[in-house]
């Protein structure tokens, strides 16, 4: 037999029945690690897979609520075609659409008048006349109810025309139009005309969930919203195809060519299929420069929104892994724990460490793959597709395979390890002092690898400029962050004992000063302080991030909407006026100001910046910010005080900044200049209407131009001669959305009604931030009970050598109060170290990394998030502990107190 063959005969024989053997007498401790392997396992794969199926729901939610808004669209005709067929061209338009691009829905061709006044039935409204047809589909869109299907007229007279339409059984209810009787004649004044509308039927939709109704909402009954080229009724009138000839005569056939719509196909939308789809629409829309499209825009708001949930995911996710890979380290140290004695007979009797890790690998190895399996089956089955990335589960796999066999060998060569100590006190002090040193180099390693992810986070941030990229470094920075805390508290906890100490040795009872004894170990185990650090940083880390996403909504709410309610539309029209003269008088409104953005306005003489301007009542605005507690500008009440001729302003500091003038500069409003008098800077932010209730909040206060300059509409109309109509209005006041319901403001043309509390309530239900915030509660959660396993791990572990010098003070009258309480005292350090270190960390971190975390995609903020302490995570985790210490500590005792005092004196302590 060589001697290669003898060795590993040595090193594996009778690897397997000893393993078997071991098993057995660990059964429990071995099912308790697989499960809780396998569980991390499932916790690891599951989320992000989870988490982007919550993605691809979120985009179609947005691509749902973003409407006509991102759908294709051909806005000028390819050929105008013969002008006595007007609709010829838009027909035309949604033939060459159709097909062209994958993932849109067939294009349909829509016609439609600017809003003209009606009146009818004894009501006057806004309305419109609109056709539309799909060339893919030419079956009737509408079914009629009531009356008849209009048809052609064709009478034009010097005085009037006339039109055959159809109405919707929704509106006929609200302006009270019947026409079974007959047609219903309807007026419609345009210019100088009044034309006739003779309304012959009802209809419904045949498909109420069409998507061609989201391009003209209206045909449905009274809504809001925009329509295809920007244009908003209350009610349409629908003209079917038969007439149109009608509506040409109505509105001019030079006015009839409208757009081909084509909406994005929304009902199985990934986010894959959606970079596709912007990627073929972009490069459509360099070649062809009649197209426009608000889709590339909205999945680019969507990346920067599902990065940020995705990054702050990450953290927990990689932190419940790095606590259960740290619980996992602590079964295998109870593992090893129980077989010491055995583990130090076979190295007395020669095994050899290869031999201690082999058998521990045989045992180990099996029940991680098993695990590994199942978790990955029961996620493939349950999920349907892949897991998550795959190298947190690698890591947790590799800690649970590894730790076993290192901690074997370890305590197998602590038994007898064949090295000489030396007999000179001089040379074994040097050689503790190497050993030292050999330690603090270690951890100042680990300090400065933390410090450097720390760095690494702040500078480059957790959210992904490009493309989602695997960088383990940014997500594992709590974890390395709090394995130095925890360094830095073994360091410091010797210090705190030995004060302890010296108050215990002044306590006349034996609890203190045993608990104090004891206590000096457990103050600089390491692994165990590790485990409860992470656990309790990572607890608070997660529990604040969902404090700051709640108060990050809460901030978007107010700075987007600005008041309590917000209007955004025509607001110069006499029913506009009168409806805000009402709602200033109503009870509960505290103040309401008016305003206008004009952009593209060029600042400065010879600059080449351009300046967002807000003409506002400034007076107002500033009653309005202040009624809802909002931040207002020093200075912008006094706006209203012209001297000089000069227009009073407050601009943005990096506008003044880059223009490099202090007082006076001219600024291009409308087609006037006038000389402005800054008098501060301004926080506004300018905005593209309402905000929508999707991820385009985040980038609804971002401008293409340079700066903002705020002005009062009043002085600037005195200045430039020229009116700027109002197109937004801020009401403040507890009343005020009862006021707006009251007074029926969402019925003005098209006005949008949006209030701050249903702007809260709508975008945090959204799909992304709503599953963000349940998997960081999920988090916190699995981290409390993770803490207390961990905890429970290091009593059970410590519980041995603690219950023989119990067992012997029991024989010299030690009480089972005294000795509850010296087990408290005992693991104490651990408890309090890991809960300072931790909320340390977990309190200081988002403080530290500020915006890096990306929040404020979040949250849709305009600003950055306010990251003000949060204390209840902190509580959760002092409660867990506790309860995880007051369990332990209980069980132990019951189970001290079944030994016979007798048995004890007689056989000795165990």
């Amino acid at each position: 037999m060589t001697t290669t063959t003898a060795r590993l005969r040595a090193t594996g024989g009778d690897a397997l029945l000893v393993t078997r053997r071991r098993a057995r007498q660990d059964a429990g401790l071995l099912a308790g690690t697989a499960l809780l392997l396998t569980s991390a396992l499932l916790a690891v794969l599951a989320a992000p897979v989870l988490l982007e199926r919550t993605a691809d729901e979120a985009l179609r939610a947005s691509v749902a609520n973003a409407g006509a808004g991102a759908a294709v669209q051909v806005v000028a005709p390819l050929d105008r075609g013969d002008p006595t067929q007007p609709f010829a061209a838009t027909f035309r338009q949604a033939v060459w659409l159709d097909g062209r691009l994958p993932g849109l829905l067939p294009a349909t061709a829509v016609s439609a008048s600017p809003p003209f006044t009606a009146s009818g039935a004894g009501a006057e409204f806004t309305t419109r006349l609109v056709t539309l047809e799909t060339p893919s589909d030419p079956s009737a869109p509408v079914r009629w109810t009531v009356g008849r299907e209009p048809a052609a007229v064709l009478v034009a007279v010097e005085t009037h025309r006339e039109v055959e339409v159809g109405l919707s059984v929704d509106a006929a209810r609200d302006l009270g139009v019947d026409p079974s009787a007959g047609p219903v004649t309807i007026e419609i004044a345009r210019r100088d005309t009044v034309h006739l509308a003779h309304v012959t039927g009802l209809y419904e939709p045949v498909d109420p969930g069409d998507p061609r109704w989201v391009t003209v909402p209206d045909l449905l009954g009274p809504a809001e919203g925009a329509a295809p080229g920007g244009a908003a009724a209350t009610v349409a009138l629908y003209v079917p195809p038969a007439a149109r000839d009608d509506m040409a005569w109505v509105l001019g056939s030079d006015r009839l060519p409208g757009p081909a719509v084509a909406l994005v196909d929304a009902a199985d939308l990934t986010v894959a299929d959606a970079h596709r789809l912007r990627r073929d629409l972009v490069a459509q829309l360099v070649v062809e420069p009649r197209l426009a499209s608000g889709f590339p825009q909205l999945v680019d708001a969507f990346d920067a929104h599902a990065g940020a949930v995705r990054a702050q995911a990450s953290l927990v996710v990689a932190g419940v892994g790095a606590t259960a890979a740290c619980c996992l380290v602590l079964a295998a140290a109870l593992l090893v724990e129980r077989r010491r004695t055995h583990l130090a007979a076979e190295r007395a009797r020669g095994a050899s460490l290869a031999s201690v890790a082999l058998r521990s690998a045989v045992e180990s190895l099996p029940t991680a793959l098993v695990a590994v399996l199942v978790a990955g089956v029961v996620v493939t089955v349950w999920l349907g597709g892949p897991t998550g990335p795959p190298w947190p589960a690698a890591v947790v796999t590799a800690v649970a395979a590894v730790a076993p066999a290192v901690l074997a060998v370890r305590a197998a060569a602590g038994a007898w390890a064949g090295r000489r100590v030396p007999a000179d006190r001089r040379e074994r002090a040097r050689l503790a002092g190497l050993r030292r040193a050999r330690r603090l180099v270690l951890e100042l390693l680990a300090v400065a690898v933390a410090v450097t992810a720390l760095l690494a986070l702040r500078g480059r941030g957790l959210v992904p400029s490009g493309p989602p990229a695997s960088d383990p470094l940014l997500p594992a920075a709590p974890f390395l962050l709090a394995v130095a805390a925890s360094l830095v508290v073994v360091r410091v906890a010797p210090t705190v004992v030995r004060a302890a100490a010296r108050w215990a040795s002044r306590s006349r009872g034996l609890a203190a000063p045993l608990a104090v004894t004891r206590a000096q170990r457990a103050a600089t185990a390491l692994l165990p302080l590790v485990t409860v650090t992470v656990a309790v940083a990572l607890m608070v880390l997660a529990g604040g991030l969902v404090q700051h996403v709640r108060d990050g909504q809460r901030v978007a709410a107010a700075q987007l909407v600005g008041a309590d309610l917000r209007l955004d539309g025509p607001l110069g029209t006499d029913a506009a006026r009168e409806a805000l003269a009402q709602l200033a008088g109503a009870d509960g409104v505290q103040a309401v100001a008016t305003g206008a953005q004009i952009e593209d306005r060029a600042y400065g003489r010879g600059t080449g910046l351009t300046a967002t301007v807000l003409a506002v009542d400034t007076a107002a605005l500033a009653a309005v910010r202040e009624a809802r507690g909002l931040p207002v500008d020093p200075g912008l009440a006094g706006l209203a005080d012209a001297t000089a001729g000069r227009v009073p302003a407050l601009v943005t500091a990096d506008l003044l900044a880059r223009a490099g003038t202090a007082d006076t500069t001219l600024l291009q409003v409308l087609a006037d200049h006038v000389e402005l008098d800054v008098r501060g800077t301004t926080t506004l932010v300018p905005d593209r209407g309402a905000p929508p209730v999707d991820v385009r909040a985040a980038h609804a206060t971002l401008s293409l131009d340079d700066g903002v300059v705020v002005v009062d509409r009043e002085v600037l109309l005195a200045a430039s001669s020229r009116e700027v109509p109002a197109t937004r209005a801020w009401v403040a006041g507890p009343g005020a959305e009862r006021a707006a319901t009251d007074l029926r403001l969402a019925d003005l043309s098209e006005v949008t009604v949006t209030t701050a509390e249903g702007w809260w309530r709508a975008w945090s239900r959204a799909p992304l931030p709503t599953a963000l915030t349940t998997l960081l509660l999920a988090a916190v959660g699995a981290l409390a009970l993770l803490a207390v396993v961990g905890l429970a791990l290091v009593v059970v572990a410590t519980s041995g050598e603690r219950g023989r010098t119990l067992s012997t003070l029991r024989t010299l009258g030690l009480d089972a109060r005294t000795a509850r309480w010296a087990t408290l005292g005992e693991l104490a350090p651990l408890v309090v170290g890991g809960l300072v270190g931790g909320s340390a960390i977990g309190l200081a971190l988002p403080a530290l990394v500020g915006g890096t975390l990306g929040l404020r995609w979040v949250t849709a903020a305009p600003g950055d998030v306010p990251m003000t302490p949060t204390w209840w995570p902190v509580l959760l985790a002092a409660g867990a502990l506790v309860v995880a210490l007051v369990v332990a500590v209980t069980v132990e005792q019951a189970v001290r107190r079944r030994q016979r005092l007798g048995e004890v004196l007689r056989v000795g302590a165990r």
